[in-house]
């Protein structure tokens, strides 16, 4: 197999929150509907690793991140968009070595 460019997705801290998760969309605004993954307390993932339901195909994303405290109430979303790709591409074929 080969090697993709990890993306490191961080923010800052909220006040009073528990955990946090991770929403995302392609092809739309992300929203609460979107697909997610609560991350803990931690305040940065890296994509793909830390993700393993995250979309591997290129195009634009839109990402978001929501903070919850302890009673399970949700804060609103910190949006960003960007063009993300994790293919590998294919290799390079029939290589040799030839005498000069």
């Amino acid at each position: 197999t080969g090697r993709v460019r990890k993306k490191r997705v961080l923010w800052e801290g909220s006040a009073g929150a528990g955990k946090y998760r991770l929403y995302w969309s392609k092809g739309g605004p992300v929203t609460y509907d979107s697909d997610f993954v609560e991350v803990g307390e931690v305040k940065q993932i890296v994509l793909p690793d830390d993700v393993v339901s995250f979309p591997l195909d290129p195009g634009e994303v839109e990402l978001g991140v929501s903070a919850l405290n302890q009673a399970g109430n949700e804060s609103d979303l910190a949006r960003t968009k960007v063009y993300l790709d994790f293919t590998v591409p294919g290799a390079p074929r029939n290589l040799k070595v030839e005498d000069r």
